[in-house]
């Protein structure tokens, strides 16, 4: 229906319509800086004509909605690049700390100490009565103990540190599932009121979603209502609906105090341990550390103890000693303790060379003190092919496992520069999808001005005509 009172309607409409591009304008301005945020617009629509004496008259134009600037399966690549990155990050910022532990700058390495130990057993060789010699021998045999001793704890402490760390990232993954629970409700509360529209809301979880894959490997899709639901490792049910499952740590039964990962879902009575099927996100990469590097240099540095030890006690038992000791055999020069399998941990001078070094046997033959045969098989240990049954020698079995050891940490990180270069190439893309332009917002701002100003003028004409109108009556 036409009619002045139709045309001041049109520029209220018009008003209201500008007035929300100005807000919207300055919504996405205040939040330029803001981790997440998607660039917001307002979509105009024109009205159905009416038609007034046979002629068809535009009623204006309405406020269809505001939606975000977003590309979601460009998010869903972010997220799956984001596992990986955070898997490879977490591995190689979790070996970097154990690259120190055998590090060549260091004087006291295990290769150093296997060095100074021989060059003394050479000179006790020469001179195999000598006390100053002697007591250089079990210095240096001391040392070398203390060195696979520091290796065994440094190791087993790094691995308790990457241990607490896991449990701090389950709780942080705990707690982003709630919120992204919590967030649910939110949207679903929201769709179902006049102002279908959760922009705002959908990039705060969408936030939260991109935190959570940099942590753990997940999927998940929009259901109803746009909420979202999250699955886990081995199809577990994170986030359903406003329901997050309970993730957590749980102590595991062999005495080791280590942490494994257990979801419970609500669908299963009990915990179902994860710890292992999780691939990717951090989690993965320090599990990877904590259960299979860390593990795997530990039995590296256990044989070799091990193998040493054996190997010195089986000459040195056949020598004998000085003064007191120049009559028995059958000592050894180690101790590995009860528990061979953690014999890094457990190596010790045998008691009897703590007490003299009397004890120490040089001689193959009773009454013997110039007799260096026993300490010349020693000294050959340091060139036979005892490591790897029987492939490599003690110093090439050492510069093998810590080589090795070094290459992995360059492929870690290698690894982790390819992901990080990806993830950016990707959050570059976003941001110039969904980024805030502070050129193009000023240039908007001034173009809804001018809207404005002309719907104001639009109503103040229509005024000015009503006056007219009435001033007639009069």
């Amino acid at each position: 229906m036409g009619g002045l009172f139709h045309t001041l309607n049109v520029g209220a409409e018009s008003l209201y319509a500008s007035r929300q591009g100005v807000d919207t304008t300055g919504h996405n301005i205040a939040n330029a800086q803001t981790e997440g945020f998607s660039r917001q617009r307002v979509n105009l629509e024109q009205r159905h004509p009416s038609e007034t004496r046979g002629v068809l008259i535009g009623n204006g134009v309405f406020v269809k909605n505001i939606t975000r600037a977003h590309d979601s399966f460009l998010e869903k690549q972010i997220n799956d690049t984001n596992q990986n990155l955070g898997q490879s990050t977490a591995r190689f910022e979790s070996m970097k700390p154990l690259e120190g532990i055998y590090s060549p700058e260091l004087n006291n390495t295990m290769s150093n100490e296997l060095d100074r130990f021989f060059n003394s057993l050479q000179d006790l060789s020469n001179f195999p009565e000598e006390l100053t010699v002697r007591t250089a021998v079990r210095e240096n045999a001391q040392n070398l103990v203390n060195s696979f001793r520091r290796i065994d704890s440094s190791l087993k402490m790094q691995r308790e540190d990457i241990n607490l760390r896991i449990g701090g990232e389950v709780g942080e993954v705990s707690t982003l599932l709630q919120e992204i629970a919590k967030l649910n409700i939110a949207i679903k509360t929201a769709e179902t009121t006049a102002n279908p529209e959760v922009s705002d809301l959908l990039d705060q979880q969408d936030r939260m979603l991109r935190d959570l894959t940099q942590r753990i490997d997940v999927n998940y899709y929009r259901g109803e209502h746009g909420m979202v639901v999250v699955r886990g490792p081995q199809e577990t049910l994170l986030v359903d609906r406003g329901y997050p499952a309970r993730f957590e740590v749980m102590t595991r039964g062999d005495g080791s105090n280590l942490h494994d990962v257990v979801v419970l879902d609500g669908a299963s009575h009990q915990p179902t341990v994860v710890t292992e099927a999780n691939k990717r996100g951090r989690l993965a990469g320090l599990i990877q550390v904590r259960d299979h590097v860390i593990p795997q240099m530990l039995e590296h540095n256990n044989e070799m103890a091990r193998t040493f030890a054996d190997q010195m006690n089986s000459i040195h038992q056949q020598g004998f000693g000085i003064k007191d000791f120049k009559e028995t055999t059958g000592r050894n020069f180690f101790t590995l303790g009860d528990d061979r399998a953690a014999a890094a941990a457990n190596i010790r001078l045998d008691g009897m060379i703590e007490e003299s070094t009397d004890a120490i046997s040089v001689a193959s033959s009773p009454n013997a003190p110039g007799d260096n045969v026993m300490v010349n098989q020693m000294l050959r240990l340091k060139e036979k092919k005892v490591m790897g049954e029987g492939r490599s020698t003690l110093q090439d079995y050492y510069a093998s496992y810590v080589g090795g050891f070094g290459l992995d940490l360059v492929r870690s990180e290698q690894v982790k520069k390819a992901d990080d270069t990806l993830t950016q190439n990707l959050s570059a893309r976003r941001e110039a999808i969904s980024g805030v332009s502070m050129d193009e917002e000023a240039t908007n701002l001034l173009k809804w001005q001018a809207n404005f100003t002309a719907s104001s003028k639009v109503i103040t004409t229509i005024d000015e005509m009503l006056d007219t109108v009435l001033q007639l009556k009069r």
